[in-house]
């Protein structure tokens, strides 16, 4: 797969020097690993969370402001079934999403002489299947140490996004649908949590891959302005395979304390993938290309006013509970950003972009949050899951105060670690969108990395028209 590297922890810094460090020969797994009662029934959880905040700020254009809202979440049901003593087949089915809703106003927001709006929603939903060992091996200090382990992965996707820009004179809409398909077989299988783990180890992991699948990318454009017109990009399609092989490493670590949840302790893991996919949960494996939360800067997402990105920044977890793997919830970070659409300028009639309102440069970081997922019930569950698809009525998990009444953290040590990984997020993923210049819109069709020409692919039609988010500003 040619396609960006994922990172799922945002302790350890992707690079060549990494990949080669963590390059290891792979020896037997020291034994020790745990046996399952094979052919027992299926076992089904599931966790998640969502955050409904607000913020205000200064926008990056003098003499302008903002003000809005958002909503952040993700759930997670997963099925454990046992196979052999040694190996289980699980499935998980994962959706996430984030909903933007923002004014800018001149001069403030309290005494407007000039408002616009933009809305920004985005989701996707993965259904993996996923074979694990029990007798797989991770390196602590270079020594094998028995771990659960991948064996391979097949992962679906769907999602789309909607981003809605007006103001007194023009429009924007942007609408995106992604789909995909993906194959990915370990060998050896790529270990990922030691079977007996210690507070403040780390260990690490390499395997090669061979990945198979395809992915399938749709949009539309339509801008409105009182000088340049209608202008309408699409419906079009982007489409290719994911093929390819090569090698993936993990680096993982747990920290010097542990979380409660009903009584029972967990880890607090960093745990990082390091190959040619986006990666949920630390297994859930997803094509670059359709990563709609992976702050791609590829036409046409080039073309939005708003951006969030995601990113996990810990697994809650031990290597089993109950009889099933012990991944009881996990950390993600969002951040978001938008470019104010009141800032415009027309053009002289010259050239390709003959007057056609251009973007001042800059952008707005508007709001760095986490969202903790905790254990849940499944009906629970698929309730976030349906709001964070219809971009309405989630209900709030609240703040990270009302985490505690069932998230106890031990150890001081351990805040002060997520607190510095927070910083961390925050300084590498303020990433802004880039601008949204219409010289982006010609041609309208790019190739994303590892897209074939034509992919072979009966196109689907264009996304279909959503209600519009901001309907009831006007």
């Amino acid at each position: 797969m040619n396609v960006r590297v994922g990172r799922v922890s945002t302790l350890v810094a992707v690079s060549t020097a990494v990949l080669v460090v963590c390059s290891v020969p792979v020896v037997a797994a020291a034994p020790g690993a745990s046996a399952l009662a094979a052919g027992s029934p299926s076992t089904i959880w599931a966790y998640g969370g969502v955050r409904n905040v607000t913020f205000s700020g200064e926008s990056a254009v003098k003499g302008w402001a903002y003000q809005g809202s958002a909503t952040y979440g993700y759930t997670v049901v997963l099925q454990q079934t046992n196979l052999t003593p040694d190996t289980f087949e699980l499935s998980a089915n994962r959706t996430m999403g984030a909903s933007l809703m923002i004014r800018y106003c001149t001069p403030n927001c309290k005494s407007p002489t000039a408002t616009v709006s933009l809305g920004y929603r985005a989701w996707e939903s993965t259904d993996d299947w996923a074979n694990f060992t029990t007798a797989g091996t991770v390196f602590e200090n270079g020594a094998p140490t028995t771990a659960i382990a991948l064996n391979n992965s097949h992962s679906t996707l769907v999602g789309s996004l909607n981003d809605t820009a007006r103001w007194p004179a023009h429009s924007d809409l942007l609408q995106i649908g992604v789909s995909s398909s993906a194959s990915v077989q370990f060998t050896p299988a790529l270990g990922l949590i030691p079977e007996s783990l210690a507070p403040g180890a780390s260990w690490n992991a390499t395997s090669a891959f061979s990945a198979t699948g395809s992915f399938l990318l749709s949009y539309y454009y339509h801008h409105v302005g009182p000088l340049d017109g209608n202008l309408t990009f699409g419906p079009g399609t982007l489409s290719g395979n994911v093929s390819g092989s090569g090698s993936v490493s993990v680096i993982g670590s747990a920290g010097p304390g542990h979380v409660s949840f009903g009584g029972a302790a967990y880890d607090d893991l960093s745990l990082e993938v390091l190959g040619p996919f986006s990666v949920r949960e630390g297994f859930i494996l997803v094509p670059a290309e359709v990563d709609l939360f992976g702050g791609s800067s590829e036409s046409p997402l080039q073309n939005a006013s708003g951006a969030s990105t995601a990113e996990m920044t810990s697994i809650y977890a031990r290597p089993s509970v109950g009889g099933h793997l012990g991944i009881v919830g996990s950390e993600w970070t969002f951040v978001s950003s938008a470019l104010n659409p009141g800032v415009a300028a027309v053009l002289p009639p010259t050239g390709a972009g003959a007057g056609v309102a251009q973007l001042a440069s800059g952008s707005d970081n508007v709001g760095t949050t986490s969202v903790q997922g905790v254990p849940m019930s499944v009906p629970a569950a698929q309730g976030v899951r349906g709001c964070l698809v219809t971009g309405g009525g989630c209900p709030s998990s609240g703040t990270v105060g009302a985490f505690l009444d069932s998230v106890v953290i031990i150890g001081g040590v351990l805040v002060a670690a997520v607190v510095a990984s927070l910083v961390i997020v925050t300084e590498r993923r303020r990433m802004p969108p880039p601008p949204r210049p219409y010289a982006g819109l010609y041609p309208p069709v790019v190739t994303l990395p590892g897209a074939a020409a034509g992919g072979g692919q009966n196109p689907p039609p264009p996304p279909p028209p959503e209600d519009d988010p901001l309907s009831h500003l006007w």
